[in-house]
C-alpha cells in the first residue's frame, strides 16, 4: 500500500487505497464493506455480500450497474476492494476490477434466477443480486447446498484477486498461527533507525478464514484447553491452533482456540504429544 485517503460523498465517507501487489501495476482501490457481522443473526457466518448502491436507478438494473462502473472510472478507481469483517477479524477480502462489476453482477443474477426457477434456493424467494431496491455482489452463501454457486461467480472470475490467499505479510501484520519466536543469532537481533519499511513474501499453506472465525466464535474468548481457565473479553487474545498441523488439516474439528501460553506448550512442551492428543479428542466432537 502506498497511500490511503478518505473522500466525502454526501453524508458518506469513501475510503480509497492506492498501491500495488508485488511488481504489478498501480491500483486505486475503492473499499466496500460487506454486510455487518455483529452476532445479531445466528446464521450471519453463512453469507456475505457487498451493496453496490443504496438503491436502483429508475431506468432499471442494467443502467444502475452501468452507472456504478462509470462512477468508478470518473474517480479513477481500478478495483473495488470488498471486505467482510467480523468480531474475530477479516473473513474475506477480494479485489474486483471495476469495469467487470456489471458483468459479474449480471452473471450472479442469472445463476440465482436459475436456482430459484429449479427450486434449489431453499427458502429464498428473491434474487441474490437484485434483492430489494439495491444491487449487491455476493462473496458467500452457504445457507443451502446449491446457493454457493452464486458466490463462486466472483471467485472464479478472471482478474478477481482473493486478497486473503496472498502470501504477502506487511511489516506490522501478525500471523496468529505462525510461530516466529524461535532462537536466532545475537548478531541478527534488532536494528538501528533509518531502515526502510520492507514488504515480505512468505510461503505457507492457505488458511480458511471461516474456520478461524468459527473456532474463535465457539471459544467465546476462553482457552479451549481443559486444564486452562484463561479468558479475555477482547478479540485477538486467542490463537487458533491446528492440532494436526496446517499442512495436514484446516477444519473446525481439527482446530482449537488456545491462549498464547497453551499454544506455545502445544508446540514446544516435552508433553506436547499428550497435550495435542487431548486437544484432538476435544475438537473431534465438532466434526
Amino acid at each position: 500500500m502506498t497511500g490511503h485517503r478518505q473522500d466525502k460523498r454526501g453524508s458518506a465517507i469513501i475510503q480509497v487505497i492506492e498501491g500495488h501487489i508485488g511488481d504489478g501495476p498501480p491500483m486505486r482501490m475503492h473499499v466496500r464493506l460487506c454486510w455487518r457481522r455483529d452476532g445479531r443473526n445466528a446464521r450471519e457466518a453463512l453469507y456475505s455480500a457487498a451493496q453496490l448502491k443504496a438503491r436502483r436507478d429508475k431506468d432499471g438494473w442494467e443502467q444502475t450497474l452501468a452507472g456504478v462502473a462509470a462512477r468508478h472510472r470518473r474517480e479513477g478507481h481500478t478495483h473495488s476492494l470488498m471486505v467482510q469483517d467480523s468480531e474475530a477479524g477479516f473473513v474475506f477480502a477480494v479485489l474486483v476490477p471495476c469495469d467487470d462489476i456489471p458483468m459479474i453482477w449480471e452473471r450472479q443474477r442469472a445463476v440465482s434466477a436459475d436456482l430459484l426457477e429449479r427450486g434449489l434456493a431453499g427458502n429464498l424467494s428473491a434474487n441474490h443480486a437484485a434483492n430489494g431496491s439495491s444491487p449487491s455482489l455476493w462473496l458467500q452463501d452457504d445457507r443451502y447446498p446449491d446457493t454457493p454457486a452464486v458466490a463462486r461467480v466472483i471467485w472464479d472470475w478472471p482478474g478477481v484477486i482473493n486478497v486473503m490467499a496472498l502470501a504477502l505479510v506487511g511489516p506490522d501484520q501478525r500471523e496468529t498461527d505462525t510461530l516466529d519466536d524461535l532462537p536466532v543469532s545475537p548478531a541478527d537481533l534488532g536494528r538501528d533507525g533509518g531502515e526502510p519499511r520492507l514488504q515480505v513474501i512468505r510461503s505457507g499453506y492457505p488458511r480458511d478464514a471461516r474456520v478461524r472465525e468459527a473456532v474463535a466464535r465457539r471459544a467465546g474468548g476462553r482457552c479451549e484447553r481443559a486444564s486452562c481457565t484463561e479468558a479475555r473479553d477482547y478479540p485477538g487474545f486467542l490463537d487458533v491452533h491446528h492440532i494436526l498441523g496446517i499442512d495436514v488439516s484446516d477444519r473446525v474439528w481439527t482446530c482449537v482456540a488456545l491462549c498464547p501460553n497453551c499454544h506455545r506448550e502445544a508446540h514446544f512442551s516435552p508433553d506436547r504429544d499428550a497435550i495435542n492428543a487431548q486437544l484432538r479428542d476435544f475438537a473431534a466432537q465438532f466434526a
